[in-house]
């Protein structure tokens, strides 16, 4: 099975906040909406279908109580602290039941796929399918697995339609930046239990390319010298590519976006 990039998720403190420093800095970012299940909301600035998820939380309860599903997005937040900036990835999978299936043979804990919905500020519903997994134990969680009830066609013309895609915007995703303290290690499990292909070896990463982005892995030393002395183990920086603009960081806690790095 062929897995894609999907998101990036950014916890933030503000989603409006964000938004508006987003679109101050020309990155296109709209109101996502609400998790009702989960207590969260987000903003979501589109590239393509790759997108980044600003989200945060709006009610404690809900939110405490989707914490409690391991792998999970917000299994992840609790377990770090509730800290600020890039937390994990998503992958999109147009089979997520026969995914689950491979991935329990592995010997992962599994859960899902579940069903899920966000109801977008018109008040319309968008719907998908999560799965995640992973082990006791483990530094760095691996990504989660969505599998969207659209089809693609359908959501880049929803998208465009709605505004979440800008037409006159010209952004690419290019990379995932992530920091682990043993990428020899990390490297040849993700490339094995994502079945991706060879890493390939560059002067200060190792990356490991899905079909429409690259992810680079940081040794300790270089990522800890590029994010001012964060230790946590994951992602903290997004590349993306501006051919209508000079090169530029956004800086936030723990999360860097690169535009033409």
């Amino acid at each position: 099975m062929t897995l894609y990039f999907d998101h990036l998720v950014h916890q933030v403190q503000s989603p409006e906040n964000t938004q508006v420093f987003l679109n101050k800095r020309n990155i296109h970012t709209v109101n996502g909406g609400q998790h009702t299940m989960w207590g969260t909301y987000n903003s979501l600035s589109y590239f393509g279908l790759n997108y980044i998820e600003q989200i945060a939380i709006y009610d404690r309860d809900l939110f405490e109580n989707a914490a409690k599903l391991p792998y999970s997005l917000h299994y992840t937040f609790k377990r770090t602290n509730e800290r600020y900036g890039f937390s994990r990835i998503a992958l999109r999978t147009k089979n997520i039941e026969e995914e689950g299936r491979r991935l329990r043979a592995l010997g992962f804990e599994v859960y899902g796929p579940d069903a899920c919905s966000r109801t977008r500020p018109d008040g319309s519903v968008v719907e998908w399918k999560l799965l995640h997994f992973g082990k006791p134990g483990q530094a760095i969680d691996f990504p989660f697995l969505i599998e969207w009830a659209d089809a693609d066609e359908e959501r880049v013309a929803q998208l465009k339609a709605s505004g979440a895609i800008d037409m006159k915007q010209s952004i690419t995703m290019e990379s995932v930046q992530f920091y682990v303290k043993d990428v020899q290690t990390t490297i040849k499990l993700w490339q094995e239990v994502l079945q991706l292909p060879e890493p390939e070896q560059h002067a200060q990463f190792i990356s490991l390319q899905l079909p429409n982005i690259r992810l680079d892995f940081y040794e300790e030393v270089a990522a800890t010298a590029l994010t001012l002395g964060h230790l946590n183990e994951g992602p903290f920086g997004v590349t993306l590519k501006d051919t209508d603009r000079m090169k530029e960081t956004l800086v936030f806690p723990t999360a860097f976006y690169w535009i033409n790095r």
